[in-house]
């Protein structure tokens, strides 16, 4: 950790760097109830002081422990802590040097934010179980605090973010741009330029009101100068740093493959790739995706971000003290094997018209099953059916249920390039169908 040049204006008439504070009553829809600020009394020696934004609840069966990237702060939570249920805490953080916390003077790279972490959530006295909640820079940082933490972890919620960054000639633009001599100082700390050009990157495009919030923490150059040191402190160079601390943060996931985990993907951010995604999913082969195609870098404001959470919250406690197994949709079936009663009727006009006994379709689908687990079709993996409705689709459907395959259904009135968008969106490991769909696609 080496000392960094202190604007003037971060300094108060004392010669102490720029305290911690709470922000103006006036953000939109921010509540001042939930602003509290937090000293960690040996961070550095000396003693750090922290924003944070706390609903309060007092016993929770869950903690969702939110952390930013850059350059936000906790703001971007909002919605979550507006919707949470009273059992339910919500801590959204705003790291050192960022939003309303303390501006350190200090360079704090990658390996120093994890423990900066560590110590806070320390204080606060965090019990499990808790899940992460994080964005951009917020990713690794908190990641590496899961490694750390794993008797605490519950589940991960990833947005749009990455623990593998490519070589400096395919990077981001507007990474490369940044990391320019003399740019970074100009674009993210002299000027807001790039804050506005991260707002823009939000889909929809943010209000007035709400892109003023985010602006909040950072109206003069001494309070933005922790904006520039996370722009570089980004990896693109072999001897950067942080490159390897951010190797084993990546390298480390591994570790946490039976960790439910839920990425949300927002497919039109100029930062982040599909090229991340893949990465994310390769190293965290459990995640559920929900890839949004519409959705920018800026994901938490997307107007179905916080709801598909909460869903997934709902679907998947991330607890360890879950109910007993209920039936499976395909149990029935095993219970039925050779019943001769219709199960299915194909409605195709045909006389007689195409039927399975319920022995009939369940044979049917556990032959299917098999022969798709043969060809490699795994549990979590996403299977894209092209068929029409009838018999087929239904033995099909029941099969990739069968093997915990994620089922993902193609409407051919979608036409030719609603096809090709929703394929893209989906991004499925296999696709079944007809033939002719088979040729479309």
């Amino acid at each position: 950790m080496t000392s960094a040049p202190t604007p003037p204006d971060s300094r108060r008439a004392d010669g102490r760097l720029a305290p911690a504070r709470l922000p103006p009553p006036e953000i939109a829809q921010l509540d001042p109830a939930w602003s509290r600020l937090v000293e960690t009394p040996d961070l550095d020696g000396v003693g750090r002081t922290w924003h944070v934004l706390d609903n309060g609840a007092t016993a929770p069966r869950l903690t969702l422990l939110c952390v930013h990237g850059n350059p936000t702060w906790s703001y971007m939570w909002r919605r979550l802590l507006a919707d949470a249920p009273a059992d339910i805490r919500v801590i959204a953080v705003d790291q050192l040097d960022m939003g309303f916390s303390e501006r350190t003077g200090v360079t704090r790279r990658l390996a120093q934010r994890i423990e900066d972490l560590a110590d806070l959530t320390e204080r606060l006295d965090v019990s499990g179980p808790v899940v992460i909640v994080a964005h951009d820079w917020g990713g690794p940082v908190s990641l590496g605090w899961a490694q750390q933490n794993r008797e605490l972890l519950a589940g991960l919620i990833l947005m749009n973010t990455a623990v593998h960054h490519p070589p400096a000639d395919s990077a981001p633009g507007l990474i490369r741009l940044a990391r320019l001599p003399g740019i970074r100082t100009t674009t993210c700390v002299s000027t807001p330029a790039f804050i506005g050009a991260a707002l823009a990157t939000a889909r929809p495009h943010l209000g007035t009101e709400i892109r003023q919030g985010y602006h909040a923490p950072y109206h003069s150059p001494g309070r933005r100068h922790g904006i520039g040191a996370f722009v570089a402190d980004i990896p693109l160079d072999a001897n950067h740093p942080t490159r390897s601390r951010l190797r084993d943060v990546a390298d480390s996931l591994s570790d946490l493959a039976e960790t439910p985990t839920l990425i949300l993907w927002g497919a039109a951010d100029p930062v982040f790739s599909d090229v991340h995604l893949a990465d994310l999913t390769a190293r965290l082969p459990q995640a559920d995706i929900h890839r949004f195609a519409d959705g920018g870098h800026l994901l938490s404001e997307h107007p179905d971000a916080a709801d598909a959470i909460w869903a997934w919250l709902d679907r998947r406690p991330p607890v360890t003290d879950r109910p007993p197994t209920k039936p499976t949709l395909w149990s029935a079936l095993d219970e039925r094997a050779g019943d001769p009663e219709v199960a299915v009727v194909e409605m195709t006009g045909a006389v007689p018209p195409h039927s399975l006994t319920f022995g009939q379709l369940g044979a049917d689908v556990a032959r299917t099953a098999a022969g798709l687990e043969a060809l490699g079709v795994a549990p979590g993996e996403r299977v894209a059916l092209m068929i029409p409705p009838g018999i087929d689709l239904t033995v099909c459907l029941y099969a990739c249920w069968r093997l915990g395959a994620a089922v993902v259904f193609v409407d051919a009135g979608l036409g030719p390039r609603g096809i090709s968008r929703a394929l893209a969106s989906a991004a499925p490991d296999y696709l079944i169908g007809v033939r002719r769909a088979l040729v479309a696609s």
